[in-house]
This record gives structure tokens, sequence and C-alpha cells, in this order.
């Protein structure tokens, strides 16, 4: 039995993709594991979607906190010590400040946006990740990247070895699945007050999403052809946006256009995804992107960048061009617009392709990893 401390801080609402996944993999290792015990530190209180005697939450006062991002401050390893924690899993890339030499560490890696593409980091976050991101790296006793393009980054510029990091994919919930493609439409339409011709994209409006370059494809189409459908662009607002809102006033399009409909909770993105015509992904960078298999296995075909990690996730069941020659998106879109068996194919590998990923099978690896780095603890 091990005693395991997990950096819970993603997990307070709202809840992005690092919280969504860290949630989810929470959920089955109760499942799973009936052996250890698990202690969830975080800075303001959230829900557990659980009781379990063995899962107790430690909510810490502000003061133990850095004011730099709320990050971890010295006095944590007060409570690692009163809970006599062996292994600590930090979801967030950094490690707190000051953790004990005995301790195990595991540390998730998402990306390495901030080495590849720094202009696209918001200021404060790029020297956060540049000073502390990589020495915690070379603490930590195991990686947990979530996408074998990530495991290469991390060995390619950082120079960490392949052998310390482990693949762990995020997976689809049981709640993706194909809605009624008119109904889930519909739905959308009234609730979020769109057209019910959509089609849509989901991610934080931040550099890296490429927002600017989907608004000059959908300008494209629309210049071109009689391109009508609504692109629909669902999460919440991230740093250096105001060019991205300007961006579709420049393009001469309205609201009826390209409309920005906020944080989407996540019980409304099955009906998103299933009544979208086309999910569009059009990132300069993704360290895996989740909704690509949300929408996949929703049954939304997908038109995405070939960059990154989004080949290794869509393999065939999408079009995969260029995020930097929005002509390229905009005659991907078209093409699926206008080839109704086309479309019928990549749906039908897209819900096979979903299918691929599993939290139960994520989490027991994930399990196997904290009994690995537990045995070199105890040896």
């Amino acid at each position: 039995m091990m005693r395991i401390g997990i950096d819970a801080r993603p997990l307070s609402p709202p809840i992005a993709g690092i919280g969504r996944m860290a949630l989810n993999l929470i959920r089955e290792l109760e499942r799973l594991d009936s052996a250890n015990d698990y202690f969830l530190y975080a800075k303001q209180d959230f829900p557990l979607p659980f009781e379990n005697p063995r899962w107790r939450k430690r909510i810490l006062e502000k003061k133990r906190f850095h004011p730099l991002r709320g990050r971890f401050h010295l006095g944590l390893w007060q409570s690692l010590a009163q809970d006599r924690i062996e292994l600590f899993w930090e979801t967030k890339h950094v490690l707190p400040f000051a953790l004990p030499r005995r301790l195990r560490k595991i540390v998730s890696v998402y990306d390495l946006v901030w080495r590849i593409l720094p202009e696209t980091t918001e200021r404060e976050d790029y020297y956060l990740q540049r000073f502390f991101a990589e020495p915690s790296f070379r603490q930590a006793d195991r990686l947990v990247c979530d996408s074998e393009n990530t495991r290469h980054d991390l060995e390619r510029i950082l120079g960490l070895p392949a052998e310390k990091a482990t693949v762990i994919y995020p997976g689809v919930l049981a709640d993706y699945w194909p809605r009624d493609a008119q109904a889930s439409a519909q739905f959308i339409a009234h609730k979020y007050q769109t057209s019910d011709n959509y089609i849509c994209t989901v991610g934080t409006v931040e550099p890296r999403k490429n927002i600017v370059g989907l608004v000059e494809a959908v300008r494209l189409l629309r210049a071109q052809s009689d391109f009508t459908p609504q692109v629909l662009i669902a999460g919440g607002s991230g740093w250096r946006n105001s060019n991205i809102y300007e961006s579709v006033a420049r393009a001469g399009l309205s609201e009826r256009q390209i409309k920005f409909l906020g944080y989407v909770p996540e019980e409304d993105l099955p009906a998103l995804y299933s009544g979208a015509r086309i999910f569009v992904m059009p990132s300069l960078y993704e360290g895996f992107g989740i909704p690509l298999i949300e929408a996949m296995a929703c049954g939304a075909p997908v038109v995405a960048s070939n960059v990154s990690s989004i080949p290794e996730v869509v393999q065939d069941a999408g079009i995969l061009v260029s995020p930097t020659r929005p002509q390229e998106f905009a005659d991907a879109i078209a093409r699926l617009e206008n080839d109704p068996a086309l479309r019928s194919r990549l749906i039908e590998r897209g819900l096979r392709r979903a299918k691929d990923f599993r939290y139960d099978t994520s989490a027991r690896k994930l399990l196997r990893l904290f009994e690995e780095v537990g045995a070199g603890r105890r040896q």
C-alpha cells in the first residue's frame, strides 16, 4: 500500500482540458485501486464524483500558495509530511517548491509549446515554464506524456531520455456518442441562439488555436462559394485575444457567420459535436487535442492541422492540412460539404478511431506506473 498525493488544482471549476483529463483518470483510479490511499491538494474546494474513505481532499490555506499563478508555497511540505505521502503526482507540469528528496515524483507533461512556439505563450506563463518546468522534468522520477509527439519533443528539445517518459493518452467518456444530428443542432441553436446549420471548433480562444487562420478560411469560402453554415467557436477567453475577435470584423464577417459561444459546459459538448456538419481544429500546435477524439466519437467529420500530435491522434479519420494556409482549410471544408461519400467514410473512420482512447485503459497504465515508481522507493 502507498500513500499518494495529487496536485488537484486543475479540478477546481471551471475545468479546462488538463482538469478534465485528470478528473477522468481519478474517476477510473478510484474504481480500479482498492489498495492505495490518495490525498488531493488544492487551494480551493472542488467536487469529487464519488465518496471513498481512501480518497481525501486537502484544501490548503492561501498562505501556503505562491502568488505567481497560484503555485504551491513552501508550506505544502508540511501537509505532505503530516499525510506521510510517499509518491506525488504533479498534474500541472511544474513541481511544488521544496518537496522532500525522498519523495517519489511523477510529472505530467502535456506539451512543449513554450519552447516550440513561445510567441503563442503568455509572457508570465512562458517564464514560469522556462525556469521551472524543465527542472521539474529532470527532478521527476518519471514523466507522463499525453502523446508520442510530446515524448519525442522531450527527447529532441530537452535531451531527456525517452525511457523516462510513459505515454498515457486521454480517453473518451461514455457520454460521447452520436446523437440525432438534427435534434442536437436544434438544441444548440435554441440554447445558444445560433443557426442549426453550423461547423464548430472547441478550445480556449488564444493565439495557439489559430482562430485567425480559421476566420480567413471562412472568408475565402464565402467569397468563392455559396458556403452558408455558421462557424461556432466554443471556449473561454485566453490571453492576447483582442486580435482574434477583431479579425472577424476585418474579414467583413458578422456574428451570423462566426459566433463565439464562450465556455460551453461539458454536458452540452456531445450535442455540439453531434449537430455539427464539420469539426475543425486549425491549431498551430497541440500536445494532444482532446476535442478531436470527442468530436469523432460523436460522429462529426474532422478537418484539422497536420502538425504536432494531431496526425498521431486523427490518423486516416480526417482531412489534415497546413494551419498556415487558410486556402487549404477552405478547400478541405468545401470538399466535405460537397462529397457525401467522403463525409460518410470519415465519420465511420472517426467512430472507429475514437474507440482506441479509453480512460479505463489509461488509468490502468497510470496505476502500473505508480506501482513501478513506488517499488523503486521501497527498494
